[in-house]
């Protein structure tokens, strides 16, 4: 199998976990959790795949930036419907800190990407955030399938009865995902801070439509 082959493999399974995410919220919203934890699951482990090809092969500028974007639109999609769902099963200020993280820094790579022409590929601590966010929403549609299928698997874990609730077992764990995301925004900041304030100190000359507008 040659390289641009590989490369199509991994760009396909890419486009493969965006086009699963309005999947995975329609079955979640509807209480299909069983079938919810399987899309997931399986728009995970094309992540996986894609990480394995770019190990070996490298990756392109296509992958470089829209490979980290569909885990955030994934992971993203998983956070709406767990704050939507009952009285809601993580608080928004979590939420928020996480997408608004996953925006700025998304914003930041354009902006750059414009005036640099590089695409900033993610730090390994960016990659350890992603992989925990993936892994945390993965036990937890896990558990919310017991919990949701409990009589049927005749499950009596005190546990499992709790996965609903406010401030449940799904609030605790969020928190090791939600540390990594902040500290990996800041590490992101920090090691492009140069050109992020180059870019803000840039001054770009106006055109004669700007200046008749």
């Amino acid at each position: 199998m040659n390289l641009s082959h590989l490369m199509r493999i991994a760009n396909y399974l890419t486009m493969f976990r965006i086009a699963m995410v309005p999947v995975f919220m329609t079955l979640f919203s509807y209480k299909r959790t069983l079938s919810a934890l399987i899309v997931f699951s399986v728009a995970s482990l094309t992540d996986y795949f894609d990480g394995l090809i770019a190990r070996r092969e490298g990756t392109t500028s296509f992958g470089k930036f829209m490979d980290p974007l569909a885990d955030k639109l994934l992971v993203g999609a998983a956070l709406i419907v767990f704050t939507r769902a009952d009285d809601g099963l993580i608080p928004g200020w979590m939420v928020l800190s996480i997408i608004g993280r996953e925006f700025v820094v998304t914003g930041l790579r354009l902006v750059m990407v414009a005036g640099h022409g590089d695409v900033v590929s993610a730090t390994k601590l960016g990659k350890y955030k992603a992989s925990s966010q993936m892994i945390v929403i993965v036990i937890s549609l896990l558990l919310l399938t017991l919990h949701d299928y409990r009589e049927r698997f005749a499950v009596r874990w005190a546990l499992i009865e709790k996965m609903r609730d406010v401030h449940g077992p799904i609030y605790f764990m969020m928190f090791l995902p939600l540390l990594l995301t902040l500290i990996s925004g800041l590490e992101f900041l920090y090691h492009n801070r140069k050109t992020i304030w180059e870019l803000m100190m840039s001054v770009q000359p106006l055109s004669d439509g700007d200046e008749d507008s």
